[in-house]
């Protein structure tokens, strides 16, 4: 039964509000105990995005289909698939836009792993609706490229730069045919530009520089910026006071009428914020100030031109650089849909149909048909169609101080239904990454399945996260294992203090960097943990500069130089393979034979130290990267993870 909602006091262009919403997002009444079925939690997604063809009569969805993605085209007028398209293993889809009523284009690189964030290099690819005239455009060999308009005044073309690596990577601008791929060089560029940025309406305006020489401290390098005046063809340098060498400079988006771009920078601060550049003027100003986050998402209009920032301090925080329509009505659906996060997916050339996202830390996401003129939302489909937002455990903030007065913030997903009186045992979940990498509000579907089987999860952003500054991510450079493991170790004693989990029922658990610091953790407190799980986890610190991606060219070196230092006695004495000895708690290992990020030698290196150390382990690897992704691996591996923590916390 689809219920009407009226949301009072709420009027745009004089027109109230009216949302179609269907029943399973209003209020829920007493439920049954929440679904512990892996497959409703994670089956491959049918959903993970629809854009709607400019005139309407399509609906491009976008689908995970494993170790791949997939493309099918759904006929509105009989709601029937027109076509379908797939790159290959491994290959996944982005970018995924509408150049004509007919014609689309989309993006797809490889990607080994779940967790694989060095993505290779993308090639451009272009279909028509019905299946037919299917073309790469642009393949990545001597040049890379990046999409930077689909000039909405030219059906036959895009707007791209492309960048040759005989010239260091510096773009050149190019029209690039949908149809035969030809290129025609535009020649309208900075001499120095490394980034260009074009108006909404296909126009070059903006151009980024950034040098960093060997003898600059990494990250440190000088940034320069450049622009066109509205209604002016000719580049002019921009002078930004307060703009010293290393600060940062991000170029984000322009105002509907392009006279303002907007672009994030953490000068004058730890932080980034939000400015805004007149165009006509060439002046700069402020949009936000007193920030403890960086700015996280952007926010689409109709049109496509920015409306606004979304930060994360805890849960999701909003600031608008317009009230003009779209900002208001993704205002307006908000407040309907009881303050999720909503975002335009998708809209038709007139602007009077959209396709909505809507989703939390409850709900996976669902997608909405919205009417612009009528102001009713039609449901489309849902991201995990099983998943009840009704049962599902909230995910809560939380904040505390560590050991030397360092904030820290986290979340704490209380499981819903867990049963008696005793306090639930508790799982530490370590994000990977960790630097540039934090832990956000939002749905996680490890979290939601640990929580249906009456598990707490504690995640904290520790130091030498992202997100929170510069200064707190490089607090934590050549920090492995040592104040950055503090952190972790603090937040779990937080948990105990503050009578959120049951000291003697508490594992720790992780992927990537998360699954080196659950070993860590174990090596570390060895009264603190009754268990630790390591997912592609990294076990040898020295091994990062033998085997893997990182090090594979000067900037993956430099990096490591400076997150992990050069010393090999020091990275011996923070490296779980090294310690073994020290393990007093059985462990859980998890890899993927083809992970090119943390290769299978990380596995091998620490199983080799449990059989000589005798640590009680066991082990599950199969054909994966970087992270499980098929679904019959993941159907297998949660469930274990369940019989583990239960076997050695309890339940």
């Amino acid at each position: 039964m689809v219920i009407k909602q009226f949301i009072k006091g709420l009027c745009l262009g004089g027109i109230a509000l009216l949302i179609n919403l269907p029943s399973p997002v209003m209020a829920a009444t007493k439920q049954p105990d929440v679904s512990t079925d892996v497959r409703d939690y994670f089956s491959n997604s049918g959903y993970k995005n629809i854009v709607i063809s400019p005139d309407g009569r399509y609906l491009i969805v976008h689908a995970d289909a494993g170790d791949r993605d997939r493309l099918v085209v759904i006929d509105r007028k009989n709601n029937k698939p027109k076509s379908s398209f797939e790159v290959g293993k491994h290959k996944r889809i982005s970018n995924v836009a509408w150049v004509t009523d007919e014609r689309f284009i989309f993006e797809a690189r490889t990607r080994v792993g779940l967790y694989d964030d060095r993505e290779g290099p993308p090639s451009l690819y272009a279909a028509n609706a019905d299946g037919r005239q299917r073309k790469e455009l642009f393949t990545t060999d001597v040049a890379g490229f990046q999409l930077l308009s689909l000039l909405p005044d030219d059906p036959k073309h895009i707007l791209i730069a492309r960048y040759f690596w005989r010239d260091g990577g510096q773009p050149k601008s190019y029209l690039l045919n949908i149809h035969d791929g030809r290129l025609h060089y535009q020649a309208d560029q900075p001499e120095e530009a490394q980034a260009l940025f074009a108006d909404n309406a296909g126009n070059l305006r903006l151009s980024a520089f950034y040098e960093e020489k060997k003898k600059d401290e990494f990250g440190k390098g000088r940034s320069e910026f450049y622009f066109k005046r509205l209604g002016r063809d000719d580049w002019e340098r921009v002078d930004i006071d307060g703009f010293e060498r290393g600060d940062s400079l991000r170029l984000v988006g322009f105002s509907d009428d392009n006279r303002y771009a907007y672009f994030f920078s953490d000068m004058g601060s730890d932080v980034n914020e939000v400015f805004e550049f007149d165009t006509l003027n060439a002046t700069v100003k402020q949009v936000t100030n007193g920030n403890i986050v960086d700015p996280d998402r952007l926010i689409w209009g109709l049109d496509g031109s920015l409306v606004g920032v979304e930060f994360t301090p805890g849960k999701i925080e909003r600031t608008y650089l317009d009230d003009n329509f779209s900002a208001k009505l993704i205002k307006g659906i908000t407040q309907a849909f009881g303050d999720q996060r909503v975002i335009i997916a998708s809209a038709t050339r007139d602007q009077k149909l959209a396709v909505m996202l809507v989703y939390s830390d409850v709900n996976p996401g669902e997608f909405y048909l919205f009417n612009t003129d009528t102001f009713e939302a039609k449901f489309i489909a849902a991201r995990l169609a099983n998943i009840d937002a009704n049962k599902m455990s909230p995910m809560e903030p939380v904040s505390f101080k560590a050991r030397d007065g360092v904030d820290l913030h986290g979340y704490l997903t209380l499981p819903k239904y867990h049963h008696g009186e005793a306090k639930p045992p508790l799982i530490v979940k370590v994000h990977g990454g960790p630097h540039g990498v934090r832990d956000y509000w939002g749905f996680d579907t490890e979290n939601q399945y640990f929580a249906a089987h009456g598990f707490a999860v504690l995640q904290v952003n520790f130091r030498g996260s992202g997100g929170y500054g510069r200064n707190f991510m490089e607090l934590g450079y050549r920090n492995w294992g040592r104040t950055m493991q503090d952190d972790v170790t603090d937040a779990t004693l937080w948990a105990v203090e503050q009578g959120y989990a049951d000291a003697d029922k508490i594992c720790i658990y992780g992927g990537s960097y998360g699954g080196y610091a659950a070993l860590m953790g174990v090596i570390r407190e060895p009264d603190l943990y009754q268990c630790a799980v390591g997912y592609v986890g990294v076990y040898s610190l020295p091994l990062m500069y033998e085997d893997g991606d990182i090090r594979g060219d000067d900037m993956g070196k430099r990096f490591l130089e400076r997150v992990i230092g050069r010393d090999m006695d020091e990275l011996r004495a923070n490296s779980p393979a090294f310690l073994a000895d020290r393990i007093k708690v059985p462990v859980f290992l998890v890899h993927g034979s083809e992970d090119v990020r943390v290769p299978i030698s990380h596995y091998h290196a620490l199983v080799k130290a449990f059989d000589e150390h005798q640590v009680t382990y066991q082990t599950l690897v199969r054909e994966e990267g970087h992270g499980f992704e098929k679904e019959e691996n993941k159907f297998y591996l949660y469930p274990k993870l369940i019989e583990f923590f239960k076997t050695h916390m309890g339940n």
